[in-house]
C-alpha cells in the first residue's frame, strides 16, 4: 500500500507543474486591449509624465466613465487633471473601439493629449477591432527610425498604489529597457516606464505612468472632488506667438559666465495678459552644439530695482522649471510691466528631479522686452512671494547695487521621537540660503536638543552653540558669511544637519529657489504644447 501511496504523490508532483504551466498558456492567450471591459462607473486615478509636457513632469489624471454616448458607440467620462497648482476639470468623449479621446471641453485639451500619449498609447497594436494576445512574439513596432519590436517579455507581479497585480511586461529594449506592465482585467496598463529614443547620451524618460486607485461607482467618485481652478481669459485679440515669424533671438552668456544661453521669444512687442512664448536653449561655453543636461531653471519678472515681481516655477506650483537635454519651450500669460518687462533667466544648476543642484553652472540673464498695455486696460504684475527678494544683477551695465541685507527666515523642525536613533532627523537636514538668513530650530520633541556647530566626530568648532533647547523652545543663529557650516545635536550625536551659505551674486534667485527645493521638492517646466501634442510615437 505504501508503494502505491508514494507513486501518487510523485504523479501529483509531477503534475502541478504541467497544469500551472497550462493555466499561464491559457492566461497568455487572452486577448487584450486598452478599453477591454471598460463598463460605465469605472473611474481611474494615475500618476502620469510626458515628455512634452512639462518635460516629464509629475501629473495626476483623473477619470470616471459617467454613461454611454447617445450613438452607444462611445463613453462620455468626466476628466481632471491636477497639474501642480493648476486643476482643470471638464467632459471628454472616447471611443469603444480605441479609447482616445473624439471630443473634449476647451480647458482640458492638453490634458487629454496627455491621456492619449500615456495612457491608451497601446491602442497603436491592440484595438477592440485587433486585440492582441501575451503569448504573441511581437504586438508591433515603435514609431522611431528602425522601430523596436514591441512584445510580451515577461510575467510578473507589480505593486502600485492601486495594489499588486498580475501582469504581462509589454517591452523593447533600445539603449535602456523600456517596460508596460498590463494586467489583463484592467482596461488600462497599471504602470509604465518609456523612454525617448536618443542617439548619444542617457536617454531621458519619454512617458511614465503609475495606477493609484480604480474602482467603480455609479455617482462622481470622491477621486474627482478636487475644485477646479479658473482659467486665465485671453483676449481674442492677442498676437499669438509666432517662433517664425514675429519673434527675437539672441545669444548671450551668463552674468557668471557659466554657459551661454540662446533665447528666442515671440512676439516681439507683447500686450500684457496675452501669451509669450520663450525657446530656450542651455549652451556649453566650449562648444555650443553641446548643451547641460538636467538643468533647473525659472523665468523670472522683476521691476526696475531687480526686485521679483513674478516666478513662472511658482505660478505652475513648482520650485524651478527642468530641462533634462538642455532646451526647453515655454508659453504663459504675461503679467509684466509697460513700457518694458525685465524677464531672468535664471540657471539654478544641475541635478536630477528632486535633488539639491550643483550650482557650479549657476548663473543669469536679463531680457528687457517691450511691452504694451492689456487690451481694455493695463495689467498690474503679481508678486507671488511674501516678501520683495534682494535685487539681482545680471552682469550688465547700469545695474542697480546688489543689495545683500535682506534677510530671509528658515525653520527646521526638531521632530519627536527624535531622541532614540531610529532614523528619524530633521525635517529639513540640510538647507542652502543666502547671506543674512536667520535658521530658527524649534524643539518638537519630548526631550532637549540642542544645535551644536562641528560634528560628533570631531567636536563642537565653537561658531554657534544652542545650548540645551527644551521642549518647545527655539534657537536661532543667523548666518552672514558664505560657506557651509555642519552641525549635530550633542545629547543625540546621531542628528546632524548643515547649512550651506550661497555667494551674494547669484543669490536672487538662486539661493531662495534652493531653499524651496529642499521643503517642496523638485517641480518643472511648464511648456507649450504644439499641434503635434496627440500624436503617437
Amino acid at each position: 500500500m505504501r508503494k502505491y501511496t508514494v507513486f501518487a504523490i510523485f504523479a501529483f508532483l509531477l503534475i502541478i507543474p504541467v497544469a500551472l504551466q497550462s493555466a499561464h498558456a491559457t492566461s497568455a492567450s487572452d486577448s487584450w486591449y486598452p478599453g477591454k471591459g471598460l463598463k460605465q462607473g469605472d473611474y481611474f486615478s494615475y500618476n502620469v509624465c510626458w515628455t512634452d509636457w512639462h518635460n516629464c513632469a509629475p501629473l495626476q489624471m483623473d477619470f470616471w466613465v459617467k454613461n454611454q454616448t447617445s450613438d452607444g458607440n462611445g463613453w462620455n467620462v468626466v476628466f481632471m487633471a491636477v497639474d501642480g497648482s493648476i486643476v482643470q476639470k471638464g467632459i471628454m468623449t472616447i471611443g469603444k473601439i480605441t479609447p482616445d479621446p473624439t471630443s473634449f471641453d476647451p480647458n482640458i485639451s492638453d490634458y487629454t493629449g496627455v491621456y492619449r500619449s500615456t495612457v491608451s498609447w497601446l491602442d497603436s497594436f491592440a484595438t477592440r477591432d485587433t486585440p492582441k494576445t501575451f503569448d504573441l512574439p511581437a504586438w508591433g513596432r515603435t514609431g522611431s527610425v528602425g522601430g523596436q519590436s514591441v512584445a510580451p517579455v515577461s510575467h510578473e507581479k507589480v505593486t502600485v498604489g492601486a495594489g499588486t497585480f498580475d501582469t504581462y511586461v509589454l517591452g523593447w529594449h533600445k539603449g535602456v529597457d523600456n517596460k508596460i506592465w498590463v494586467d489583463s482585467s484592467v482596461p488600462y496598463p497599471v504602470k509604465a516606464v518609456v523612454y525617448v529614443d536618443v542617439t548619444t547620451g542617457v536617454p531621458p524618460p519619454d512617458y511614465t505612468l503609475e495606477l493609484l486607485k480604480m474602482g467603480n461607482s455609479q455617482t462622481e467618485p470622491d477621486v474627482l472632488k478636487a475644485p477646479s481652478t479658473v482659467a486665465t481669459q485671453v483676449s481674442a485679440q492677442c498676437d499669438q506667438p509666432d517662433m517664425q515669424g514675429d519673434s527675437v533671438h539672441k545669444v548671450t552668456t551668463t552674468d557668471s559666465s557659466s554657459m551661454v544661453v540662446e533665447y528666442r521669444y515671440s512676439p516681439s512687442n507683447p500686450h500684457n495678459g496675452c501669451p509669450i512664448e520663450f525657446r530656450l536653449f542651455f549652451e556649453q561655453n566650449y562648444d555650443q552644439t553641446q548643451k547641460f543636461s538636467n538643468l533647473q531653471y525659472d523665468i523670472f519678472i522683476v521691476d526696475d530695482n531687480d526686485h521679483k515681481l513674478y516666478s513662472l516655477a511658482q505660478d505652475k506650483g513648482r520650485t524651478s522649471l527642468f530641462a533634462p537635454v538642455g532646451d526647453d519651450d515655454n508659453t504663459f500669460v504675461l503679467k509684466g510691466t509697460t513700457p518694458v518687462t525685465h524677464f531672468v533667466i535664471a540657471a539654478l544648476g544641475t541635478g536630477a528631479e528632486g535633488s539639491l543642484p550643483d550650482t557650479s553652472s549657476a548663473g543669469l540673464v536679463r531680457i528687457d522686452v517691450k511691452t504694451q498695455d492689456a487690451f481694455g486696460g493695463s495689467t498690474t504684475p503679481v508678486n507671488n512671494g511674501t516678501t520683495s527678494p534682494p535685487p539681482i544683477s545680471n552682469g550688465t551695465t547700469s545695474q542697480p547695487p546688489v543689495n545683500t541685507t535682506m534677510p530671509m527666515q528658515i525653520s527646521i523642525n526638531i521632530p519627536k521621537g527624535s531622541t532614540d536613533s531610529n532614523g528619524v532627523t530633521y525635517d529639513q537636514k540640510d538647507v542652502s540660503v543666502m547671506p543674512g538668513t536667520t535658521v530658527t530650530w524649534t524643539n518638537t520633541d519630548d526631550k532637549p536638543h540642542s544645535i551644536t556647530s562641528g560634528s560628533a566626530q570631531t567636536g563642537p568648532d565653537g561658531k554657534f552653540d544652542s545650548g540645551l533647547i527644551q521642549p518647545g523652545q527655539t534657537y536661532s543663529h543667523t548666518f552672514t558669511d558664505a560657506g557651509s557650516f555642519s552641525y549635530f545635536d550633542q545629547p543625540s550625536p546621531w542628528l546632524s544637519g548643515s547649512v550651506t551659505v550661497g555667494p551674494a551674486i547669484p543669490e536672487f534667485p538662486l539661493s531662495a529657489l534652493m531653499v524651496m527645493a529642499v521643503v517642496v521638492g523638485l517641480g518643472v517646466l511648464f511648456i507649450r504644447v504644439n499641434p503635434g501634442l496627440s500624436n503617437k510615437l
